[in-house]
């Protein structure tokens, strides 16, 4: 699910739109008017930070200001249908893991109500990050292989996803069963929920992408065993990915993805991918970025497209063959 990093300018000509004006790289920006990006996660998180740092980028290069909306629940669809029921003007942008429209109608398709390649228009990818496998602070096994001892000698393991279906519900399944741990999986109503218990000690292991984990693992809350990045990220280099301990099967890497309602037309989308190119080139903007551990990586369009109907198509045969049953 890993790409190498690209980071390119893709502009694509099509015809006008009343609510933008395409402009030379000196003018106005594009857009007239307020824009949204709303996010389905709380203020604070990793989701949520990502989106404040494009938003504050785009203002002023894409719109004279860009807000976030924070639009929490149901795993991040309520975002998503939200952007799916807006005016494809470019004034209202979904910033979300790719899961969300690749992986979650698979998992939970009797409550997802969009179709992630009609209801939207793909504009951008951010970058890319890989998940993080963490324990408390003070668990006795320092490392994934006296974690798989532990957990052998303990016999049941408890562990949780950030939502249930998500990919880090898919791959801790993954590991456990090659591992051959048995795990009793948590499940919680937020990310933030299931952090608090594994700092607090409830919680005896947690799988959530690097920019959510890595403040609790600098922080000293929490001890970062493995990674499901192909090799060792440089912000942690003393962490093996779960490749390089054998696991090769749990590896995988989140992007987060820029999208417009479906039949945003092609000024607006090239602007906008244009825009997200320019912030993310920003040496501060990627210098953040990289401290929470995201690849900057920003696809065209059309491969941002590309990648979420080959993810879209990929997920649907481990679902079924992971055996889950969505719990709606």
């Amino acid at each position: 699910m890993t790409q190498a990093m690209l980071t390119r300018r893709a502009v694509l000509l099509g015809t006008g739109t009343s609510a933008l004006t395409l402009r030379g790289p000196s003018a106005q920006p594009a857009v007239d008017r307020l824009v949204r990006i709303v996010v389905g996660a709380a203020p604070g998180g990793g989701t949520d930070t990502i989106a404040r740092l494009l938003a504050e980028q785009l203002s002023g290069r894409y719109a004279p200001q860009v807000i976030v909306e924070n639009r929490p629940g149901a795993s991040s669809r309520l975002a998503a249908e939200a952007v799916k029921a807006a005016a494809p003007d470019g004034t209202t942008l979904l910033v979300c893991p790719l899961p969300v429209l690749a992986l979650y109608p698979h998992v939970l398709p009797r409550t997802t109500r969009y179709d992630p390649l009609a209801d939207f228009t793909p504009a951008a990818t951010i970058g890319e990050l890989a998940y993080g496998f963490i324990v408390p602070r003070d668990h006795p096994a320092r490392d994934l292989p006296s974690f798989i001892e532990w957990g052998r000698s303990k016999g049941d393991v408890t562990f949780a996803p950030p939502v249930v279906g998500a990919p880090q519900h898919l791959l801790g399944l993954t590991f456990a069963q090659a591992a051959g741990l048995k795990v009793t999986v948590v499940t919680y109503r937020s990310a933030s929920l299931a952090m608090q218990d594994l700092i607090a000690g409830r919680l005896e292991s947690y799988m959530n992408h690097m920019a959510e984990v890595s403040p609790q693992v600098r922080g000293g809350h929490a001890r970062l065993l493995a990674v499901t990045s192909e090799h060792r990220l440089p912000g942690f280099p003393d962490v093996p990915s779960f490749a390089e301990r054998g696991f090769a099967q749990v590896t995988a890497g989140e992007a987060f993805v820029v999208m417009l309602p479906a039949r945003a037309p092609r000024p607006v989308v090239a602007a906008l991918n244009a825009a997200v190119a320019d912030a993310v080139a920003n040496t501060t903007t990627r210098d953040r970025l990289m401290q929470m551990q995201m690849t900057p990586m920003v696809l065209s369009t059309a491969e941002t497209g590309a990648r979420l109907a080959r993810e879209f198509a990929a997920w649907g045969p481990v679902v079924r063959a992971s055996g889950f049953t969505p719990e709606e």
